[in-house]
């Protein structure tokens, strides 16, 4: 066999070989080029996910593509519940909790996530990462409270003459305060510091307000809240000042780094 010919043999057995159907790959399709994981097209379009836990598939002659958040995919192990894919009038969508209303689909990103239609539209929820990390797969589902036509979604939830409001977390906290509701969630440097050891905020009234947090102290009727367990409140000249320590310091690392990649992704476009 002449030496030329054998690098044009390699090419033709690369091509030939079966490919790991886990590995990423591209396809191409009247010129339009996709790459990633899972890759499929419709006939019209060609999608892939971007990471190895995607799914696409192809419904009501769309193909769509759907890929966890990695927060989730780390509080599961690599382990989360299936997605779903759901297609009505028109529209398709891939995840958790999907819902169709008035000819709009949409559906949450997370396990723990919810979907409920308002107005023309489908707005969803999900527990931010922080909760994942101390949770994992325990993660408590989001609820949703109506009040009228109004309607809120989250923890803790609470509802007053001006409306229905949720905390975004269960460490969370709401109170009604005449009328008006007050929701106040720890930061997510002290969620990951202290755990579900964490201690409940409280709340006080400051002018006809509701202020929550930590190590409340009030001045002639107004009322500052420390923003984590750490932190302090001092009444200095009828002012009061609030100062919380850095709760990273306390923090677990493989918390932080799973908020981290959290933020990473809440950056993309």
């Amino acid at each position: 066999m002449s030496a030329p010919l054998i690098p044009l043999l390699l090419t033709l057995l690369a091509q030939t070989a079966p490919q790991d159907p886990s590995a990423p790959s591209c396809r191409s399709i009247d010129g339009q080029i996709a790459c990633g994981y899972a890759c499929k097209s419709d006939g019209l379009r060609v999608r892939c996910a971007q990471t190895p836990h995607g799914r696409c598939q192809v419904m009501d002659g769309q193909v769509v593509c759907f890929d966890p958040p990695a927060y989730v995919v780390r509080a599961y192990n690599g382990s989360q519940p299936d997605p779903e894919c759901k297609a009505g009038d028109g529209e398709v969508a891939c995840g958790y909790s999907c819902t169709q209303y008035f000819g709009h689909m949409k559906c949450a990103r997370t396990p723990a996530g919810t979907c409920r239609g308002r107005g023309n539209a489908v707005e969803c929820f999900d527990p931010p990462a922080s909760v994942f990390a101390i949770y994992g797969r325990e993660t408590p589902k989001i609820e949703c409270r109506s009040q009228g036509t109004d309607f809120a979604c989250g923890y803790r939830c609470a509802s007053g003459s001006e409306g229905v409001k949720c905390a975004a977390t269960p460490f969370g906290v709401c109170k009604n305060e005449g009328g008006r509701v007050t929701c106040f969630d720890p930061t997510p440097e002290a969620i990951c510091a202290f755990g579900r050891s964490l201690p409940a905020a409280q709340c006080k009234s400051s002018e006809g307000t509701a202020v929550c947090g930590y190590a409340c102290a009030s001045s002639y009727g107004r009322v500052a809240c420390a923003s984590t367990p750490n932190g302090i409140c001092k009444v200095f000249d009828a002012e009061v000042r609030c100062f919380d320590p850095p709760s990273t310091l306390q923090a677990e690392a493989s918390c932080l780094a799973l908020l981290g990649l959290a933020a990473l992704e809440g950056a993309k476009p």
